[in-house]
């Protein structure tokens, strides 16, 4: 229940902004002597001079404020980003430096390889071949067993 009011009196805040039902400023000259012609403050011209003035110096203060603040948030990211760039060169060179001797030990044992062939490749293949039909036999031999 609060909620909804709240959002309902909210909507209508931005709906009807207040400055609506403001006044409209006035503004004139007078000379001494002279009856003002609406009731308000009275500035002479020195006080004047200063609103302007300390208007503009708030203003370039807030500009200044808002200027340090954008560049210390950049150079924070920055340091991040270098931060970020310095981890990742660290990772690619370290990263290289094992490609390298990965490759450097695959070429190795390429180059043993390739020195001392396997000249004993015909007794692998008939003890290949052997063992397939000592398995195959015995496989047929078990099964026959276990049918009678």
């Amino acid at each position: 229940m609060w909620n909804k009011f709240l959002a309902i009196f909210l909507s209508f805040n931005l709906a009807v902004p207040m400055t609506a039902f403001a006044e409209d400023p006035q503004f004139t000259n007078l000379e001494i002597g002279e009856a003002a012609p609406f009731a308000g403050t009275l500035f002479n011209p020195a006080a004047v001079s200063e609103l302007i003035v300390d208007s503009q110096f708030s203003m370039d203060e807030c500009d200044l404020r808002i200027q340090f603040e954008k560049d210390r948030i950049a150079a924070q990211y920055q340091l991040q980003l270098d931060i970020l760039q310095a981890s990742y060169d660290g990772l690619q060179e370290r990263h290289t430096l094992l490609m390298d001797i990965k490759q450097e030990e695959i070429d190795t044992y390429r180059d043993m390889a390739l020195e001392r062939p396997n000249r004993n490749n015909h007794w692998w293949l008939a003890g290949g071949v052997l063992s397939g039909i000592g398995l195959t036999i015995g496989v047929l031999w078990a099964t026959q067993e276990i049918q009678q």
